[in-house]
C-alpha cells in the first residue's frame, strides 16, 4: 500500500471486507470467494463468474453469478481502493490482504465475518461465511424464486441441497406465506 499509515490500512479492511461481505451474500461458498480473481467480474452486467475449484481455471464452464446494485457498488469501490495497494500488479487475486499474504486466505476470512458481525451487534459464535448461504438460499426463496432458478445460480445437482439449506427459514416462510393471504374467507 503506499504509505505507511494505519489509517489507510484500515480503510483498505472496511471497503474489503465490506465487498467481501456483499459478495458472501450472493451465495458463493468461501472457497468460491476466495478463489475469486478481478477477470471474474464483469461489473457492467452486474454479475461474476465463478469457475470450478477442480480442474481448468481456464474452461468456459463457470457459474455466472447476478449480483445486487449494492454488491456491485461495494466491488466497484473495492476495486478503486485495491488498485493503490502495494501487490496490485502483481496479483490476480481479487481479495488482497494487508500482511505478507498477497491474497486473503480462509482463516483470515473467517476471522473477519466474526469481527465484523460482533461490531454489527450480532452473535459471532451464530455466524460464519458458510451461514450467507443458507441466509441466500432463505432470501431467494421467500423472494419466490424459483427452485430450479436457485440450483442453477448455486450449481446444485440435486433438490435435496435446495431442501437443506432453506430448512433453516422454511417454517418462517410457511408462517409468513399462509399470514400474507389474510382472511381466505
Amino acid at each position: 500500500m503506499t504509505g505507511n499509515g494505519s489509517a489507510k490500512v484500515k480503510d483498505f479492511e472496511t471497503v474489503r471486507d465490506h465487498a467481501i461481505i456483499r459478495v458472501l451474500t450472493e451465495g458463493l461458498r468461501a472457497e468460491e470467494l476466495l478463489s475469486l480473481r478481478v477477470q471474474d467480474l464483469d461489473l457492467s452486467g452486474h454479475t461474476l463468474v465463478v469457475v470450478p475449484l477442480k480442474g481448468n481455471r481456464d474452461s468456459i464452464d463457470g457459474r455466472i453469478i447476478p449480483l445486487q446494485p449494492k454488491t456491485v457498488k461495494a466491488l466497484t469501490r473495492y476495486l478503486r481502493v485495491r488498485s493503490a495497494h502495494a501487490l496490485a500488479d502483481s496479483s490476480q487475486a481479487l481479495w488482497l490482504g494487508t500482511r505478507s499474504r498477497k491474497a486473503v486466505q480462509y482463516m483470515g476470512l473467517y476471522r473477519m465475518v466474526k469481527k465484523r458481525a460482533e461490531q454489527a451487534g450480532y452473535d459471532p459464535s451464530c455466524v460464519s461465511p458458510h451461514s450467507f448461504c443458507h441466509t441466500w438460499c432463505d432470501d431467494l426463496q421467500t423472494a419466490g424464486v424459483s427452485g430450479e432458478n436457485i440450483m442453477a445460480i448455486r450449481g446444485w445437482k440435486s433438490p435435496a441441497m435446495l431442501r437443506r439449506y432453506g430448512a433453516d427459514m422454511a417454517s418462517t416462510r410457511a408462517v409468513n406465506a399462509v399470514q400474507g393471504l389474510g382472511d381466505r374467507h
